[in-house]
């Protein structure tokens, strides 16, 4: 009987990296393509939720919560204090493997995001004790909620972007039926 025993693995690429595990404590983890070198993964305490990710198919970006809770205060401080520096950075999730002794075997590298947001929520009474948790917001494609404004080849539309570039100045003169060479004009 095949017997699996599996967790989640995320790399945060900020400054410095961040390495978690869902599992509990520390975790070493060898140099691979990801890791430039070894590395100890923070148990990240009890994962909450690992959503299913997809490829990035027809354009459709995707925006994902990692929910870790009941952090310890190490981890609260560290989150607290990483927050800005993880807005944009690469995330990397896989898959780590362990054997029969709960050695690490393996680390599959599953998909490649970027961080857009970490968040520590408000404290909640659970048990007698206060508890809080962590949520790391990643995304894979493009995001935005709003398009971009229709933009038109203008010498009005140009010089708002940059006040001294004067490349459509002419483009007033061309109208349906006429051509201009390009080039240098005679």
């Amino acid at each position: 009987m095949a017997i699996y025993r599996e967790s989640t693995i995320v790399r945060i690429d900020c400054d410095p990296p961040v390495l978690l595990w869902s599992g509990v404590g520390p975790l070493p983890v060898p140099a691979d393509a990801v890791v430039p070198a070894p590395a100890v993964a923070l148990g990240g305490g009890q994962l909450i939720s690992v959503p299913d990710f997809q490829q990035l198919i027809g354009g459709t970006a995707e925006r994902l919560d990692f929910v870790v809770s009941g952090v310890d205060d190490d981890m609260l401080q560290l989150a607290i204090e990483e927050a800005p520096t993880v807005r944009g950075a690469r995330v990397d999730v896989g898959t780590a493997s362990f054997d029969e002794d709960w050695q690490l075997s393996s680390i599959e590298w599953e998909n490649v995001f970027e961080a857009r947001a970490l968040t520590v929520s408000r404290p909640k009474m659970q048990g007698g004790r206060a508890t809080r948790s962590v949520t790391l917001t990643i995304v894979q494609g493009s995001t935005r909620r709003a398009r971009a404004l229709q933009a038109y080849f203008t010498d009005a539309d140009q010089r708002r972007r940059s006040a001294d570039d004067a490349i459509f100045s002419h483009v007033a003169q061309i109208t349906s039926g006429t051509s201009r060479r390009f080039g240098p004009s005679d």
